[in-house]
């Protein structure tokens, strides 16, 4: 199946790592152009993270290691952007329309994640992040997207916007936030169709990245892993590339007429019935 991606002008937020970066590899090998970001240049540097924005700590490649190993697939840009700051990731979007001469489709896939129970601190962490840098992302491409004729935005979300699951209290800020850009993907879908301008969304179940949040809890909490990876129906979690599949299937011309939607990429994780 051809998903006609050739070509393409894309950005994706937060892909030196995981989901975001199968992201980036999957566009590159369908023959797109890309702009990614990411919070650091090297990968033996610290996240410039601040007490304003207080971004999670994982490890992974900086932008320049991802844009060495990336440019062997394909056409890519690569910029330094905490996605806590909102004119940070305007600049950026704006940069990479200049790079990349428009753009077509957006990916916004920033996420703090969880993990501070029950403070401002928690909640300013995923409402900068996570919302913020989604609206950020958007605002800046429609002119250009609207310039191309037409386009795709694309936002990760999470099953803990649509089911409870036993985070405890440190999943408060998390899974709220990310319900809150469902339902702005949604107001996006009805509102910019009529410009060509298709708006989904894509929830991940757990999904194993070594040195991502679930191959941390298998290290730290190794009980708590099991658990879930138990009652997994397929007895494993995902793979980054199956939740980057559905990405740039929604992102191609093979979903042209699908909008609004918020497809739950789990293996079936989840119990809920989904009308």
């Amino acid at each position: 199946m051809d998903l006609e991606l050739k070509g393409k002008r894309v950005v994706v937020s937060a892909a030196t790592r995981g989901i975001g970066r199968r992201i980036v590899e999957g566009f590159l090998d369908e023959g797109a152009i890309v702009s990614f970001c990411g919070r650091r240049a090297r990968a033996d540097q610290a996240n410039p993270s601040d007490e304003e924005v207080y971004a999670n700590q994982l490890p992974g490649d900086g932008v320049e290691d991802a844009v060495e190993a990336l440019s062997q697939r394909g056409k890519v840009y690569g910029s330094v952007v905490d996605c806590g700051y909102f004119e940070q990731v305007t600049n950026w979007v704006e940069k990479a329309a200049d790079d990349m001469g428009g753009i077509d489709i957006v990916v916004s896939n920033a996420s703090a994640l969880g993990g501070t129970p029950r403070s401002r601190k928690g909640w300013d962490i995923n409402y900068n992040v996570d919302l913020m840098s989604a609206v950020a992302m958007f605002d800046t491409a429609l002119p250009h997207m609207k310039a191309a004729g037409g386009g795709a935005f694309l936002q990760m979300s999470t099953i803990t916007a649509i089911e409870n699951h036993a985070f405890g209290e440190a999943g408060l800020s998390y899974g709220a936030i990310k319900a809150a850009l469902i339902n702005y993907t949604h107001q996006l879908s009805i509102d910019y169709m009529k410009d060509g301008i298709r708006c989904n969304c894509v929830c991940p179940g757990p999904v194993l990245i070594p040195d991502g949040s679930w191959g941390f809890l298998e290290k730290e909490l190794p009980e708590y892993y099991e658990a879930n990876r138990a009652k997994h129906p397929a007895g494993r979690f995902g793979r980054p590339e199956e939740i980057a599949d559905a990405v740039l299937f929604l992102a191609s011309a093979r979903a042209s007429w699908i909008t609004g939607v918020n497809l739950t990429v789990d293996g079936g994780f989840t119990r809920n019935v989904k009308y």
